[in-house]
């Protein structure tokens, strides 16, 4: 985080998981409200994949990068209700929200260990999200129908405007076990799993729901995704699996000299084609070719 780093047990995520669930409920989402993340890949947005899609409703992503117009476009379009987002990205998110005609509510999560807004136009609520989560009891989870839509995604990768994307908790618990198997990631209770690739980029490639599924440490890199500071968090934290785009690894490949990644056992990476030369410079210099993944949003 921009504070420092900080470790929770899956038992103490489990826990505010639950919380948070109770929290929708107080705030009044519908049953199947869209549950929109404005966010970093940090351990509050893993609860925020969970506590919607558990109760019934539906996570909602969304694309930190897309152009102001766009973001107005899908928020509106999903009719989110709620927007979850990183106190360090308020200033992107609130000049937006006169345009959102459906959101009555946006909970800051405090990143930065500095002052959260409070207010909001056209009448949004503003709320803290640790506020929130402290106050609430836990409640437990039960989903009839494995067909209900979980989570939703927007894909721009079309002509004309993004068109959503549903998947529901049968297909990612089915990409889940597609991630453990031996001859894909072989996602296991030994890895450490660092997800470079956003969590609002087609689910986090699946290492998120994984590592969950698997138990496996999961290593969330927040904001800062500079090289330097990657190989800070292989190096001190001994990640087995890294996973990210190819303009991430040019520059991670062109800081190796001197470090020690040899607890690297695959470094996944999609988005866009893996040039020739970044691959064979992995592997001259961490014995590790890139592994080439393919998929798209809508798969």
């Amino acid at each position: 985080t921009p504070t420092g780093r900080e470790r929770i047990s899956y038992g103490a995520w489990a826990a505010r998981t639950r919380q948070l669930a109770t929290v929708l409920d107080d705030l009044g989402i519908s049953a199947d409200g869209r549950v929109a993340t404005f966010g970093w890949n940090t351990s509050r947005h893993l609860e925020l994949y969970f506590a919607p899609a558990c109760t019934g409703r539906v996570a909602h992503t969304l694309n930190l990068r897309l152009f102001p117009e766009q973001l107005t476009y899908i928020v509106n379009h999903a009719e989110d209700e709620v927007i979850f987002v990183d106190n360090s990205l308020t200033k992107l998110l609130w000049p937006q929200l006169p345009t959102f005609t459906t959101v009555r509510h946006v909970v800051v999560m405090n990143d930065t260990g500095g002052d959260l807004p409070t207010e909001a136009p056209n009448g949004i609520e503003v709320h803290d999200y640790e506020a929130l989560v402290t106050a609430a009891a836990p409640r437990e989870f039960h989903i009839d129908d494995e067909n209900l839509a979980a989570a939703m995604m927007y894909t721009s990768g079309t002509t004309g405007n993004p068109k959503g994307v549903i998947y529901t908790h049968r297909s990612i618990v089915l990409h889940t076990f597609g991630v453990m198997m031996a001859d894909s990631l072989g996602a296991n209770e030994r890895d450490t799993i660092m997800p470079v690739v956003p969590m609002f980029h087609a689910n986090a490639w699946g290492l998120a729901h994984a590592g969950v599924a698997t138990g496996a440490t999961l290593v969330m890199p927040g904001p800062d995704l500079s090289p330097g500071a990657l190989l800070d968090l292989i190096e001190t934290e001994r990640v087995t699996v890294a996973a990210g785009v190819p303009t991430i690894w040019m520059g991670v490949l062109a800081e190796l000299d001197g470090r020690d990644t040899s607890s690297l056992r695959s470094i996944p990476c999609g988005g866009s084609a893996v040039p020739t030369a970044l691959s064979e410079g992995f592997r001259a210099k961490t014995g590790l070719p890139i592994f080439q993944a393919w998929g798209m949003t809508e798969t």
